[in-house]
């Protein structure tokens, strides 16, 4: 019985392990024809940065935080290059209910950050 609940716990914070820590960025870019509100092409762009925390506050693998998450959205939309940027929206998530009672203590969380980019690649097409 101990065994059968040990691989389930071990598969998780595995997983947790490995697909904590990461930033991925989506890009939507087809407006048909609408611009944005000063009149260019942009491009919406949304930034997640994952972590792994204990206890909600003490990263464990990966630094979450809303500044990480602004940082990482700029630096995506200054390599795709754009030239001017409005963060739209800010989130934070706790997910702390994933595997209880686990995830009670050890937990992904993840900082979202979503926004118009004007000037970048895909805007521009």
């Amino acid at each position: 019985m101990k065994l059968s609940l040990l691989r389930p716990v071990a598969t998780v914070l595995i997983a947790s392990g490995l697909f904590s820590s990461c930033i991925t960025h989506s890009h939507a870019s087809d407006f048909n024809g609408v611009n944005g509100l000063r009149g260019e092409p942009i491009e919406y762009q949304t930034t997640d940065n994952w972590s792994l925390n204990f206890l909600g506050i003490f990263a464990m693998v990966g630094e979450s935080g809303k500044e990480k998450a602004i940082d990482a959205f700029t630096k995506e939309a200054s390599s795709r290059g754009g030239t001017r940027m409005r963060v739209t929206q800010t989130s934070s998530s706790i997910y702390w209910w994933i595997f209880p009672p686990i995830s009670f203590f050890i937990h992904p969380v993840v900082h979202t950050v979503e926004g118009d980019v004007e000037g970048t690649v895909a805007s521009d097409e």
